[in-house]
């Protein structure tokens, strides 16, 4: 075999390497309860792949970018949120988690009680990253908070960088898809 016929061999190997690398993700999330706004985005390789304004309407949520509005019921019965369900259960264990970047701006508009409550959130996610710490423990967990002690303003945002291969994204959902069909 001569060398012009082995370099067919570096296609199939491309595929099998861009399977099992690992894909970096991050996910944007961003929500406002006094206004019913929040903005989530996916960005692949610091790129954005999609990215939806939403707003929660009683039992659907509305979703919408610059090229599409939809409602979508919420439906926690259904076959799709099986479907779902075990995918997440599936990916958790899957998925190795970069950072977790968690931003706030919160005022209950009196100075005392905004700080009593910024500090209890804070107390909160602490809790939460140490947890996150024993189960990844390469991960890198920060809380970002602003207080507005004379204003009445609730914002949250959340930053999170994952890497996952294209495999196992594609082994979960299938054996997602098997495990639920009756």
């Amino acid at each position: 075999m001569d060398w012009k016929n082995s370099l067919y061999f570096l296609i199939p190997m491309f595929i099998i390497l861009l399977l099992v690398f690992p894909v970096f993700a991050e996910v944007r999330l961003s929500y406002n309860p006094i206004y019913n706004r929040g903005v989530v985005a996916l960005f692949l390789f610091k790129k954005k792949v999609i990215y939806y304004i939403f707003s929660f309407h009683g039992g659907y949520i509305e979703l919408q970018n610059e090229k599409e509005t939809k409602a979508e019921q919420l439906q926690f019965q259904s076959e799709k949120f099986e479907v779902v369900e075990e995918f997440g259960k599936q990916m958790m264990d899957k998925v190795k988690l970069k950072k977790l970047y968690i931003f706030y701006n919160i005022g209950v508009g009196d100075a005392f009680a905004s700080s009593m409550l910024c500090g209890f959130i804070n107390q909160v996610f602490s809790f939460f990253f140490l947890f996150l710490k024993s189960k990844k423990p390469t991960a890198s967990f920060c809380v970002y908070d602003t207080v507005s002690y004379n204003k009445e303003v609730f914002e949250m945002a959340a930053v999170s960088q994952i890497s996952i291969s294209l495999f196992d994204v594609a082994y979960s959902f299938l054996y997602s898809v098997i495990i639920t069909t009756d």
